[in-house]
């Protein structure tokens, strides 16, 4: 416990944490404070004003998505996303007949499971990653909501919500973009600057294990860098009671969502970042995770109202769209569970590789000769 207490200090006192808590409380309060002001307990006043949604009715679903691929198949011009960019793909005839007895089937669809299925055939015609996928085709479903759903939603903000609800997806999305990146960069400097300062030579000369080690210095970084996090939590809450005051508010929603969505992406950046410094020794790692933000920010902002599935970062970019995020929380829950343990996953491998390391099982020429490669 003391060892922790001195890394979290050591950590939080450093440059780099000082520049990261800079850049997340600078992103977040840009892009969370101003709409704090925003009355979610009264009507817009003209259906121009309504927000958009992802609808949960199946006939949105299927019209605009065979209004989609009928335009598509009479130009023979389908866009793929192979790595979140757009490609133009035109099918053969032999194909493209293909497409059009498999648009008569998904006509004749009365349920959303055979119409997704139907669809992705056409999805695997075009070589994958389309928005007719099964992945991507709930961004047929985006549209402006009704008057009725927009009566609906107001309720939803009211009495599920609380109002602070709407507040704390709105900041978990915000939040969940710079700690899809940051903490990778912070981490491989935390190890980078132990190796300059031949910190890891001096404690294991103690009688210290290399994955107890490992585990101290991995909890002390996502307790330093988490902090920041929920102190603008704790901040968003306080001021969303002083605009709201009189109403039933969850004054524990921002800080609930803070764990439950943001955390695990924290985690699993992070723990890239320690992995690629036993590996590779310097920040090549950051641009594989640079990579890995890019791809799944691309695919998030083709829906960013709702939009969860295994993305790293899930999006819901609105103060809206509730019922949709109700609807699939169970989907959320999965997906950050599951990112929880990858990042676990991530840390044992690191914590295997650092032991052999360290046991002479993998020696210091293979990392040399993995730099020699690159120079």
């Amino acid at each position: 416990m003391k060892l922790l207490w001195m890394e979290f200090k050591r950590q939080t006192r450093s440059l780099t944490f000082v520049i990261y808590t800079f850049l997340v409380v600078a992103f977040i309060v840009m892009n969370v404070w101003p709409l704090l002001s925003r009355n979610l307990t009264t009507l817009p006043k003209s259906p121009a004003s309504y927000e958009n949604i992802t609808a949960t009715d199946y006939q949105t679903l299927k019209t605009n998505s065979l209004d989609q691929l009928h335009y598509d198949y009479r130009h023979n011009l389908y866009t793929t996303y192979p790595l979140g960019f757009a490609k133009q793909v035109t099918l053969r005839a032999a194909d493209q007949a293909k497409v059009r007895q498999l648009m008569t089937e998904a006509e004749g669809a009365d349920t959303r499971a055979p119409l997704v299925k139907t669809l992705a055939k056409v999805d695997r015609l075009l070589g994958g990653q389309s928005a007719y996928s099964s992945q991507n085709i709930q961004n047929f479903a985006y549209r402006r909501m009704t008057k009725a759903e927009v009566v609906a939603d107001q309720q939803l903000i009211r009495q599920q919500d609380r109002v602070t609800g709407a507040f704390a997806r709105l900041f978990a999305d915000i939040a969940g973009i710079m700690m899809g990146i940051l903490p990778t960069i912070v981490a491989i400097a935390f190890c980078t600057a132990d190796r300059r300062h031949h910190a890891l030579a001096v404690i294991q000369t103690k009688a210290m294990t290399t994955s107890r080690l490992l585990l101290t210095r991995y909890v002390a970084s996502l307790g330093s860098l988490f902090a920041p996090v929920i102190a603008i939590a704790i901040a968003l809450t306080m001021q969303v009671a002083v605009l709201y005051q009189g109403m039933s508010l969850d004054y524990t929603a921002i800080v609930k969502m803070a764990f439950i969505w943001v955390l695990p992406t924290l985690m699993v950046s992070s723990a890239v970042g320690y992995l690629s410094a036993a590996i590779f020794g310097n920040f090549i790692g950051f641009g594989i995770q640079i990579g890995w933000w890019l791809v799944t920010m691309m695919a998030g902002a083709r829906r960013v109202s709702g939009n969860y599935g295994w993305l790293l970062i899930p999006r819901h970019n609105s103060l809206h769209n509730g019922a949709y995020y109700y609807a699939h929380l169970n989907q959320l829950l999965q997906n950050r569970l599951g990112y929880a343990l990858l990042a676990l996953g991530l840390m044992a491998l690191t914590a295997w590789i650092l032991a052999a390391q360290r046991g002479g099982k993998l020696h210091a020429l293979k990392f040399r000769s993995l730099r020699s490669i690159r120079n």
